[in-house]
């Protein structure tokens, strides 16, 4: 059992009493996830084939991006649940992603004194000073809102980085991720458990095998609450790296991770 494993297990069991599954929020904030791999224009005009279709109340659309670190999100208010939503995009090409990925750790934060992902924290800082000023122009906006944060892949990361920000700022929110990869090490599991105002669903589809990136001899762990989806059903896991869900899979698949919650990565946009 790791360090600090008293505390984790009475944050556990707190945690495990309290946690509710919100499938139908998950569908839409994969359909927004899927929308990021959209044009420019098609997002900011919320022109998006079956998603805008599904989902049409979305307000305000406005894309951040690096284009020379080839990063790029969305930020948008969605009146069904009074969200402000941010939103990341995941990789354009997740094979070529797959086979130039490093495992290289950096220190996150003295607070913390844990480390995270090189690559996905670069990657998160190259769009941090736009979205800084966007976020703070849409709480301005919609004051009495509350915050959602969504990506795949790459995405997923990016969320769940920018997700510790906001918490660490006080924020209360909602993170949905789908093909989140291990963000960081056990110490900085332990430090993103320790914000009870973050709810997580770590939405994992299948084999896909980006969750089994970086993997856990690299000093690797996921961040909870992982629901695998499996066999046209979904299990709720239990807290940290669950062996009995998509750790269990011994066969990875590059195909089930372009495709989450009946949408996929090839938007009709």
């Amino acid at each position: 059992m790791r360090p600090s494993s008293v505390i984790l297990v009475v944050l556990a069991a707190t945690v495990s009493a309290t946690f509710i599954y919100n499938e139908d929020l998950a569908k839409e904030e994969a359909a927004l996830s899927f929308a990021a791999y959209c044009p420019n224009s098609a997002i900011t005009n919320w022109k998006l084939g079956y998603v805008s279709g599904n989902y049409p109340n979305i307000q305000n659309p406005q894309v951040f991006e690096n284009i020379i670190q080839g990063t790029k999100g969305y930020i948008a208010f969605n009146p069904t649940y009074n969200a402000i939503t941010v939103v990341f995009r995941g990789s354009s090409n997740i094979q070529n992603w797959l086979d130039n990925i490093q495992f290289d750790k950096v220190n996150y934060n003295e607070a913390c004194k844990c480390q995270v992902h090189k690559g996905f924290l670069e990657a998160f800082n190259s769009l941090e000073p736009q979205l800084d000023t966007l976020f703070a122009k849409y709480r301005k906006m919609y004051p009495k809102a509350i915050i959602h944060v969504t990506g795949h892949s790459l995405g997923a990361a990016m969320a769940t980085l920018y997700a510790t920000q906001l918490a660490i700022a006080g924020n209360s929110l909602q993170l949905t991720t789908f093909g989140l990869p291990r963000v960081g090490d056990t110490a900085y599991y332990n430090y993103f458990s320790s914000f009870t105002k973050v709810t997580h669903f770590r939405v994992v589809h299948e084999k896909d095998v980006v969750p089994h990136v970086p993997p856990q001899n690299f000093g690797f762990n996921h961040v909870d609450r992982e629901i695998w989806y499996h066999r046209a059903s979904y299990t709720v896991c239990q807290l940290d790296e669950d062996p009995n869900c998509s750790d269990s899979v011994l066969i990875p698949s590059v195909a089930d991770h372009s495709f989450y919650m009946g949408w996929s990565s090839s938007v009709d946009c």
